[in-house]
């Protein structure tokens, strides 16, 4: 009996060091692809049992393709990038990597809030062009307080839950919209749940966005939030771009209608660099990198590995985004931690 096959593919050439250190114990064989069409990622993936993706873009053309894998596990947090749809269509397993940075991205999001209302970037730029005089004080106010401001989350999940624990140490209140969090559960992090989205506008100091991307949330928030939005308030976006409607929000800082914004997320990555977003001094800009550490970087390897021993071992993995997958397929023993 042939071993089974884990298919990596990748767009630059894979280490798989600690990957092959989580599946030690297993019988297996791994290749690794460099995949930059859809078509070298449906020759990869024919004849593996478990695919494993590093960014490859996995359509429903490339879905449709799989012809023997139980499962496909993403690395990274967000899995817009596969058609999960497709794969439920398929009895097919997307798993992903929730979790692995989840105290960076609540990090990031905190320095971007504080940034924002510290005008950091800005006057990091003035004083590094010499200008350290009258103008530049007329330049420091007004400048927004923290504590005693109040935070509004878009969405309730593990980051926005992290995010709205360190913002307590800052003297935050904190308030939320998610219509799939249950209210005890934002009880337990004294977090305020709100009915919609209007209202978490109107009430917030500083806004952050914390959705997955799928249909429902793709440009989630567009002119009529930010409009609700007060004018001495602020908007962070750690999660995907596209949940934003960009356009809308350049329009609302253009016309003043919100105080400025943090971004690491943008429609289009890497953003082309005549994007209105990049030329206001009120906007600070980092390059997708909230979930980025030395930590991370290994734990997301780490979990990669142990999600593929899992399915290899016939458990159920950990994460399984497209939970409704489950009902096509035999019952497997529950996930164990590694």
């Amino acid at each position: 009996m042939p071993r089974p096959r884990i298919a990596m593919i990748s767009r630059t050439e894979p280490n798989t060091e600690i990957i092959e250190q989580q599946l030690q114990g297993q019988d297996y064989d791994l290749e690794t692809y460099v995949c930059s069409s859809p078509g070298e990622a449906i020759e990869a993936i024919k004849g593996a049992d478990v695919i494993i993706d590093q960014g490859v873009p996995m359509p429903r053309e490339v879905i449709q393709e799989i012809d023997a894998a139980q499962a496909i596990v993403s690395f990274g947090h967000g899995f817009n990038h596969i058609d999960h749809k497709a794969a439920t269509e398929q009895g097919v397993m997307v798993v992903n990597s929730a979790g692995f940075c989840t105290e960076e991205v609540s990090n990031h999001t905190l320095m971007l809030l504080l940034a924002c209302a510290k005008k950091l970037t800005h006057l990091d730029r003035l004083v590094k062009a010499g200008q350290w005089d009258a103008r530049t004080r007329l330049e420091i106010t007004p400048m927004a307080p923290v504590d005693g401001q109040t935070l509004g989350l878009v969405a309730f999940g593990n980051i926005a839950r992290a995010t709205a624990r360190k913002a307590k140490v800052f003297g935050l209140e904190v308030i939320a919209y998610d219509p799939y969090v249950q209210p005890w559960i934002a009880k337990e992090y004294r977090v305020e749940l709100v009915p919609s989205l209007e209202a978490l506008a109107q009430r917030s100091d500083f806004v952050s966005m914390h959705t997955p991307l799928n249909d429902e949330t793709r440009k989630l928030l567009s002119t009529a939030f930010f409009k609700a939005m007060k004018p001495t308030a602020y908007f962070i976006n750690t999660c995907r771009g596209p949940t934003v409607d960009e356009a809308a929000l350049i329009k609302a800082l253009e016309d003043g209608e919100i105080a400025g914004a943090g971004i690491d997320v943008f429609e289009v990555e890497p953003t082309p660099g005549d994007n209105p977003l990049l030329r206001f001094d009120n906007v600070a800009v980092t390059p997708h990198s909230a979930g980025t550490s030395d930590n991370s970087r290994v734990a997301v390897q780490v979990q990669v590995g142990q999600e593929a021993a899992r399915l290899l071992g016939g458990q159920w993995p950990m994460s399984v985004v497209n939970g409704d997958v489950r009902a096509q397929l035999p019952v497997r023993p529950a996930a164990l931690n590694g």
